[in-house]
C-alpha cells in the first residue's frame, strides 16, 4: 500500500520531512505505525506515465518500527566511524539485523545520488519494491541529509 503524505490512514503519524541534500528537489517525509515506519521519497517527474500524485514520482521504503534505533547506531557508530574508533573492520561497509522477522541492511555509499557524494543505503531485504517482483525496497540518504537535513534527528523522534 502507498501511502500519500496528505491523506494517512488512522493510526498513522507523519514524524518528519526533509530535503535529501544531493538529490534535486528530492523530499523525504517519514510516517511511523505502531509497528512500521514508511519512508517516502517525492521528487518531480517528466514523464506523466510514472506519476503517483500530479506531477511527483513518490518512492516508499517500510521498515520495523524499531530498526529506526538501529539505523542512527548502526551509522553514527558503526559505518561512520573507522576501525581504530570501534566502527567496522577494516574493508566491511554493510551491516545486516533481522529486525522483527525482516532483513534489514545498512550500507556506506560513496555514490549517493551522484558521483563521489557520500550517504547511506538503507535496505530491507525482506520486502520487493512496490513498483516491481523484484529487488528489495530501498532508500538512499545523503551524508549531508542525515546531519544538516536533519534526518537522523527525525529518526530519534521514533526511538
Amino acid at each position: 500500500m502507498l501511502l500519500h503524505t496528505d491523506r494517512l490512514p488512522s493510526g498513522y503519524t507523519m514524524i518528519g520531512q526533509a530535503e535529501n541534500i544531493g538529490f534535486d528537489a528530492e523530499r523525504l517525509f517519514f510516517v511511523r505505525s505502531d509497528t512500521h515506519l514508511f519512508v517516502l521519497s517525492k521528487s518531480p517527474v517528466l514523464s506523466f506515465q510514472k506519476e503517483d500524485e500530479p506531477g511527483i514520482k513518490v518512492a516508499q521504503s517500510v521498515y520495523p518500527v524499531t530498526a529506526a534505533a538501529w539505523f542512527v547506531e548502526a551509522v553514527e557508530n558503526q559505518l561512520w566511524k573507522s576501525s581504530k574508533e570501534g566502527g567496522l573492520p577494516e574493508g566491511v561497509y554493510h551491516v545486516v539485523k533481522e529486525i522483527d522477522g525482516e532483513e534489514i541492511k545498512v550500507s556506506r555509499d560513496m555514490n549517493c545520488g551522484a558521483r563521489y557524494q557520500k550517504g547511506i543505503s538503507w535496505k530491507n531485504l525482506s520486502r520487493k519494491p512496490i513498483d516491481r517482483n523484484f529487488g528489495y525496497q530501498e532508500r538512499q540518504i545523503t551524508d549531508q541529509a542525515l546531519i544538516e537535513g536533519g534526518v537522523l534527528d527525525i529518526l530519534r523522534k521514533v526511538i
